[in-house]
């Protein structure tokens, strides 16, 4: 493994340097020497190479390597586009120049995503050098994952021969307790923005204050009453249609909290809030929420302004679960808008990135095969884990292509993905080049054949 981790580490320190910032557009010129440098890695390993291209995203890398028609084909996806980083964003040192800390490789994107796809490259690569690969090959490596990629669908759609696959995997989370785990469920969601307004402008305080609607006040009302003292949405609607969460899913989610880092280090906060009766994991991979993420009003730079606000503006984030649909939950969430706002207040609710959860089939051929891989890469048993976050691109393979979704993520638990230094533990970079070997060479015979001999 050490010549696959030197590999590694190498093409790593390039892949990262590229500021490919989906959010910003001024960086569309990176986002081009990314998708120029994923193109040529490519090409000089035999794979061959279309990007696709939307009407108003990122170029698609597209890779395809074929071994033989007597194999199975695995269509491995991930993205290149990254979050915004600085160093004056509290990072050690420059976030697009990789280096190493405390046993761990540091950059943006070193493990969202393109450390955590790069391993399943590099280890492609090797195999085709050596001859062992045992599957076809495709790659789809999107540059609008952080951002959200309406064109993403029509692609699939539209390349949907080329695409076709036996079995998608997909790297791009994290463990738990740094142990292996295969994700079997996603929430759904979206994001919605209400305004309300109370009148044509703000209005001095002292004159008007204390006799006509202030619109920051009437929206924290509304944001207030939103939630009850058991940290649950405050009206019934919200949870139709929700599945029954069973005691052996409920034993599994207490399970991944023994023996690893305390959530709440974790989280760097001080308590949790999950509702009465549920542990961290059933709460945030099962249960629906609505969290509040920004709110806008009045006047909030330096100094005060003596004002009665006229508008204000809540964002707030939905996460749903099976079986529940996004587009029924905002509809019943209008319904609610529209029964709890006072009639002297105008409203808008604007909502957009609507999507379903997912439930990924675990009876498949290719889950237990892949549990018993990471077992013996890992050394630990491996959970399977109800996830709260979303990567809507499962739901379009489920339906566009027909088949299911390995999600095997490689990232460990402080990665801190999004913020500063964000990292990769070099002792789990060695596990998951050592378990992406065993899987693209089918190694799951010869595991089987080694445990029955021992036994």
């Amino acid at each position: 493994m050490t010549n696959s981790y030197d590999d590694y580490k190498k093409l790593l320190r390039e892949f990262v340097s590229f500021k490919s910032i989906s959010t910003d557009e001024a960086f569309i010129p990176e986002i081009n020497k990314t998708v120029g440098w994923l193109e040529k890695l490519f090409k000089s390993s035999g794979f061959k190479v279309k990007i696709l291209k939307g009407k108003t995203t990122n170029p698609v890398i597209f890779a395809d390597y074929k071994v033989s028609d007597k194999l199975k084909t695995v269509l491995i996806y991930g993205h290149y586009d990254v979050q915004p980083a600085s160093k004056t964003g509290g990072w050690y040192e420059d976030p697009f120049t990789l280096f190493e800390k405390n046993k761990k490789l540091v950059a943006r994107g070193v493990v969202d995503n393109k450390g955590q796809v790069l391993v399943h490259i590099v280890t492609a690569i090797n195999l085709i050098k050596s001859g062992r690969l045992k599957y076809n090959l495709k790659f789809l490596i999107e540059g609008n994952e952080e951002t959200s990629n309406p064109d993403l669908p029509g692609l699939m759609k539209k390349y949907k021969k080329e695409l076709k696959c036996s079995v998608v995997v997909v790297s791009d989370g994290e463990l738990t307790n740094n142990k292996p785990s295969i994700e079997v469920s996603l929430r759904g969601g979206f994001n919605c923005t209400l305004t309300y307004t109370t009148g044509k402008n703000n209005l001095h305080s002292g004159i008007y204050g204390g006799g006509v609607p202030n619109a920051a006040y009437e929206l924290s009302k509304f944001v207030g009453n939103l939630f009850n003292s058991n940290n649950s949405v405050n009206y019934k609607d919200f949870y139709d249609n929700t599945d029954k969460i069973t005691k052996s899913q409920v034993i599994n989610n207490k399970n991944l909290i023994k023996g690893g880092q305390s959530i709440t280090k974790l989280a760097g906060v001080n308590t949790l809030l999950t509702e009465k009766g549920y542990d961290f994991y059933t709460q945030t991979g099962l249960r629906p929420t609505i969290q509040v993420t920004g709110i806008k009003s009045g006047y909030i730079d330096n100094g005060y302004a003596n004002i009665v606000p006229a508008t204000s503006e809540v964002r707030l984030n939905f996460r749903i679960v099976e079986s529940q649909t996004a587009k029924s939950v905002f509809l019943d969430f209008k319904k609610y808008v529209a029964k709890n706002t006072p009639k002297y207040v105008k409203y808008e609710l604007t909502t957009n990135g609507l999507h379903d959860p997912i439930k990924v089939d675990i009876n498949n051929e290719y889950v237990v095969d892949v549990e018993k891989l990471l077992e013996e890469s890992y050394k630990s048993k491996v959970s399977r884990k109800y996830v709260g976050g979303a990567i809507p691109f499962v739901g379009d393979v489920k339906t566009i292509l027909g088949v299911d979704t390995l999600l095997v993520s490689l990232g460990n638990e402080d990665c801190n993905m999004h913020g500063a230094n964000e990292n990769f533990d070099i002792d789990l970079i060695q596990k998951a080049l050592e378990f992406s070997h065993s899987f693209l060479t089918n190694d799951i015979v010869n595991l089987w054949q080694k445990r029955w001999k021992t036994n």
